[in-house]
Formats: C-alpha cells, structure tokens, sequence
C-alpha cells in the first residue's frame, strides 16, 4: 500500500497532492515503519530512491535514508537513479563519511558526464575540508574533457577546499589551462575564495590582470583584493591597472581592492588623490575616496588634506560647475575624518600650508 501511495505521489498534479496528503495523515509512527519496511524489501530502484526521499521528508536523522542511498548507489547500473541518489545524500549527508565516501566512489567508477557533475555537485555541498573528497575533485578537474564536469568540479572545491594547497594548486593549474573567458573569471573568483596568501594563486591573477577581457580583468582585481593583503606585487598591479585601463568598472574594482591590500601604501594614496581629483565617473571618484578613507595612516593626513582642500573652494564650484560640487562632497569626507583625527595646529598647516 505504502509502495502504491509513494508511486502516485509522483504522478500528474492532482493525484500527486492526494497522494502526499494521505503521507501526511497517516500516523508518523507507522509511515516511517512501513518506509523502512519498503526500503528493505523492494528490488525495485526508482521505487527505493522514492521511498528514501519520502522518510528523509517525514524523519530528517534517520539513518536509514543515507544507508538506503549509498546502497543505492553501489549497486544500481542505472544513470538516472544514480544522479537522484547523488542529489540526494547532497542534500542530507553533511560531513557524513559514508555518504562521501559513496559519492567519491562514484566519481571513480562512472564515465557518465552526467553522473560525474552530480557528485562534484554533491561533494561540495556536504565535504566541507574533507581531504578525501578534494583529492576526488581534483582528480575529476585534470581528467574529464567535459568543460561543465570541470567548472562544477573547480566551484566545489572552491567550496570545499579554502586554505587546502592541493585544493589551490588545482584551480591554479586549471586557470592555466583553459582559454575560456567565463570560466577563467570563475577560476579567479575561486581562487579568491581559496588562496589567501597563496603566491601562487597571487602570480596566476597578475597574469589574470593582463587579460584583454574586461570582465575577467575585474574579476581578477577582485579576487586579489581578498587575498593579496601587503603583497606589493600585486599593489604595484593595481596601481598600475589604475592608470593604464579604460574600463570604468575595472578601474573602480581595482580602486576598491586597493583599499582593502594597501593599508599606509603611499604609491596607492598618491593614486587614490590623482583619481579622486581627476575622474569624471562618479562611482569611481566614490569608491576612491572609500578606499582612501580605510588606508590613510595619521602620519599621511596633512599631505592629503593640503591636496583636496582646494576642491571645496567656491572659485572651483563656479568655475566647473556641478560635477565640481559632486566631487566636493567625496573630498569633504576625507577631509573630514583628517579633521576628526589630526591635532589642530597640524590641521591648521594642512589648510595654511608655509609659503
């Protein structure tokens, strides 16, 4: 009878509501007795999978449904029922050794595409540091030719693998190895995500910047803003990005990583100031002057407040109208955090410089 319900409970709309309605009615006691009954019972795998959704639903811990699941997936030929199981434990089996240890045995023992990305799926939901399940992925990333297999293998050891090196070595090398602008931009952002302080993931994204594809040069500038805190080569990069690109949104990525790497860099203060004072796009000039605002060291403040001081005078407004007005206000605000922190008479010279 159980078997019966569970098969309408997949079949067309109406039938499918009534079916689960009577699930639910059914006293819980005796659902999950005669769903465990059924997941011992039948020889059938799509009605085994069914079932296993179903008690997962009705009672999330019991341990039945991950059991019936990795069996499930040991002993079924069938590539459907394979990717259902997969999605499955990705769903119930986090940090479960049995359900990784299934999923990665799949990965070995299938050639099927599709089966393979559904397991690099499930991995990354439930394998959080699991060194077996990184070395899975990585084996998937530098085997398969299919471009999708490896995207999703790569993301899920960007999910998995943060401050692993394997982990790191392998979006590395992928980076390296694919000319796809989409998935070389993923790979960055993966990156990241993994390789903080990681030279080698730092070297692979100044190559990254050098990309004539302005999305993936911002991705780049952004992943490096995460991980490339006092790294000088990769300021020098930036600054350089600064001055050289043409591209708004790259220049405002690189602006902003510049704000979170380069604390008391004088290069990158000198840098910010030039493009506070000089941009016409108003996002950029604002996320300069952010940026300026989270690295000024004290000791830097006279020298930024005798440069801007002269954007907040009336002649400038006058002379160059309302985007003068609109840069002011970014100016003030720099100016106004050097007020709240510098001595007066310090501040006083700032405004007055000598001669």
């Amino acid at each position: 009878i159980v078997k019966k319900v569970i098969d309408w409970g997949y079949g067309v709309n109406e039938i499918k509501m009534e079916a689960q309605a009577v699930l639910l009615q059914t006293p819980r006691k005796n659902t999950i007795n005669a769903l465990g009954q059924l997941l011992r019972s039948t020889s059938d795998d799509y009605t085994c999978w069914q079932a296993a959704e179903k008690l997962w639903k009705i009672d999330p811990d019991n341990k039945n449904v991950i059991n019936a699941l990795v069996h499930l997936l040991e002993s079924t030929s069938d590539d459907f029922i394979r990717q259902q199981a997969a999605y499955s434990l990705g769903a119930i089996g986090i940090s479960d050794q049995k359900a990784i240890n299934a999923l990665v045995n799949l990965l070995e023992s299938t050639s099927d595409d599709g089966t393979h990305w559904r397991a690099a799926y499930s991995l990354g939901e439930i394998a959080m540091g699991n060194q077996e399940a990184i070395n899975a992925l990585v084996h998937l990333l530098e085997s398969t030719s299919d471009d999708f297999t490896r995207w999703q293998a790569a993301y899920s050891l960007n999910k998995i693998g943060k401050g692993n090196q394997k982990a790191t070595d392998a979006l590395v090398h992928f980076f390296g190895s694919t000319s796809n602008s989409e998935t070389r931009a993923q790979t960055a952002e993966n990156l990241g995500n993994i390789g903080m302080d990681n030279q080698k993931a730092i070297d692979d994204l100044l190559h990254l910047l050098k990309s004539s594809n302005s999305e993936t040069c911002a991705q780049a500038a952004e992943s490096l803003g995460e991980i490339a805190i006092g790294n000088q080569k990769a300021i020098d990069a930036l600054l350089h990005l600064l001055k050289s690109n043409s591209d708004y949104y790259t220049r405002r990525q690189a602006a902003e990583s510049l704000g979170k790497i380069a604390i008391g860099n004088q290069k990158t203060i000198d840098a910010l100031v030039h493009l506070l004072k000089s941009t016409s796009a108003y996002f950029t000039r604002k996320q300069a002057a952010e940026s300026l605002g989270k690295i000024l060291a004290e000791e830097q403040m006279v020298a930024v407040v005798t440069s801007l001081k002269d954007c907040l005078s009336f002649r400038t407004h006058l002379i160059r109208g309302d985007r003068a007005k609109e840069r002011s206000k970014e100016c003030y605000k720099i100016i106004w955090k050097c007020a709240q922190t510098l001595p007066y008479p310090e501040f006083y010279q700032a405004w007055y410089p000598r001669g």
